[in-house]
């Protein structure tokens, strides 16, 4: 239980915590930190209800292919929309957070700058085409976790308590604004089927899975609290919607590591989520391989020229519309493999509310 517990761990930490200090600080400490539970519970309960999916059907399949045999052409067709939006959009985020990063290490490097080169390697390494696989998601997560620790000694040191005892407990005006970066940040529906395969087979039972697939999203949970916390304290100035370039009490040195040390977090992350993008639209949607991989190429740079460079904005869509529409649909393909539950409802209510919210966000 705990390696497949640690590896969903692994895979779920990762850009959308830089979210959280931020959307905490506005929505209220005490209420951020109800809020990440309550999506922590919702995240285990959609990851076990996708995992009774994959256990029942039993094949090696992916997300549009258990809509397409649960939910019909109609829902093969809306997964493809909502996964192949969600994963451009997060390669949009990155893009994003890459300009932050390289900030820490080059100030005086434009933002549209530092995208760009972010995303020249990117995507050079991407159609590189090599397979990294769990080398590269362990690299990712200890490049996190050294970050985290980077964080939490610095501010047991360095930072300033009170930032916290003065902090806003809850704002009713931001009732809704955790909703996509949490549900974002907690994201690791695409990872379950990979690691269901990873059992052996004496080894595997769906009790054990949907065990490992609990604690597999508390331990990110907790380490979002932990850095929220450590990102309040070390920034004199206020918390920035990336949380990193208002860390104003670190040293010059400890923010170039931070920087060097997110951008080698998020660059193979951007490669490998690449890699799923083109692989989705040249097998499932049928589009040759070269279009596919210029689609990948082009389509995260367009959402941040021309549609939103704002971290927290790309966040709030990848999350509170793509993966909130993501999670309705596991909903109602649980509902079609074991039947109703009393969480339904409920639940859909909620991602409803949250895609609404974002969307009216949006074009306000």
């Amino acid at each position: 239980m705990l390696i497949p517990a640690g590896i969903l761990a692994s895979l779920i930490v990762g850009a959308g915590m830089f979210s959280l200090p931020h959307v905490f600080v506005r929505a209220g400490l005490i209420y951020g930190i109800a809020a990440l539970a309550f999506f922590a519970w919702v995240s285990g309960s959609l990851n076990s209800r996708y995992a009774e999916v994959i256990d029942k059907d039993g094949t090696d399949k992916r997300f549009a292919g258990y809509a397409k045999k649960n939910l019909g052409k109609k829902g093969y067709i809306a997964s493809l929309v909502f996964v192949l939006g969600g994963t451009a959009f997060t390669l949009a985020v990155y893009l994003s957070l890459s300009s932050s990063f390289f900030s820490l290490i080059f100030p005086s490097l434009p933002e549209w700058a530092a995208a760009l080169i972010f995303w020249v390697f990117g995507t050079a390494i991407a159609l590189l085409g090599t397979k990294r696989g769990s080398a590269a998601s362990l690299a990712v997560f200890l490049a996190m976790a050294a970050m985290i620790v980077f964080f939490g000694v610095f501010a047991l040191f360095k930072g300033d308590a009170g930032n916290i005892a003065s902090a806003t407990l809850f704002d009713p005006k931001n009732l809704i604004l955790p909703f996509g970066p949490l549900l974002f940040s907690l994201s690791g529906r695409s990872a379950l089927s990979s690691i269901r395969e990873g059992y052996k087979e004496k080894e595997y039972s769906l009790s054990k899975f949907k065990k490992a697939i609990r604690l597999g999203v508390i331990i990110p949970a907790v380490i979002y609290a932990v850095f929220a916390a450590a990102v309040i304290v070390l920034s004199g100035r206020g918390v920035t919607p990336d949380a990193v370039t208002g860390l104003t009490a670190l040293p010059a040195w400890g923010l170039a590591a931070v920087g060097a040390l997110g951008l080698l977090a998020i660059v193979d992350s951007y490669a490998l989520l690449g890699l799923e993008f083109t692989g989705i639209v040249s097998k499932d949607v049928k589009i040759p391989k070269a279009l596919s991989l210029a689609l990948f190429a082009v389509i995260p740079l367009l959402i941040y020229f021309l549609g939103s460079s704002d971290f927290l904005t790309l966040v709030g869509i990848t999350g509170g519309i793509f993966l909130a529409a993501e999670s309705i649909m596991v909903i109602f393909m649980g509902r079609k493999v074991f039947g109703r539950r009393l969480s339904d409802v409920p639940l859909i209510a909620v991602f409803v509310l949250g895609i609404i919210y974002e969307i009216v966000g949006f074009f306000r």
